[in-house]
């Protein structure tokens, strides 16, 4: 579901911010890799860790502004140190490259997953959604719920 939309996101990003901030072609490359591997990490363990609360409290604190969102918090900093840590841009440039990007792969997160009042849509997430990795997950957590349900039983 995510990596159709990372990696037209990544595309569109490279782009954009070696244009607007002249970053060589390595460094473009780098910190999109850099920002696209945070949000993945973000989506599929940050965000998942609680279940759908930290999603529905994503959604609660809202999308529109990520800056003052506590919990993009963490993810902005995790992106800002890694772009002037594994990608070498100076502090003030990285910020930079960080602000614009979350703001553009946000806005297509919202094009992709949201309503016209900003609420989930589901008939669009379930569009996007794979169902055989849906599935492996569905099995994984079931798994855990049955081992966790035989010790209860003794079993």
């Amino acid at each position: 579901m995510l990596q159709d939309i990372y990696n037209d996101i990544q595309a569109k990003i490279q782009q954009q911010i070696q244009e607007k901030f002249g970053l060589s072609a390595d460094q473009t490359t780098q910190s999109t890799n850099v920002l696209l591997e945070n949000f993945r990490k973000f989506f599929s363990e940050d965000l998942m860790a609680g279940g759908m609360s930290g999603l529905k409290e994503l959604m609660n604190n809202g999308i529109n502004d990520i800056k003052s969102n506590p919990l993009l918090h963490q993810l902005r900093e995790n992106v800002l140190n890694d772009l002037v840590n594994k990608v070498g841009l100076p502090e003030e440039t990285a910020q930079k490259v960080r602000d614009f990007s979350m703001t553009e792969i946000f806005e297509r997160f919202k094009t992709e997953l949201l309503d016209e009042n900003g609420k989930p849509d589901f008939a669009k997430i379930m569009s996007k959604v794979n169902l055989v990795d849906f599935q492996g997950k569905a099995q994984e957590i079931f798994s855990k719920v049955g081992a966790d349900i035989g010790r209860l039983f003794g079993k």
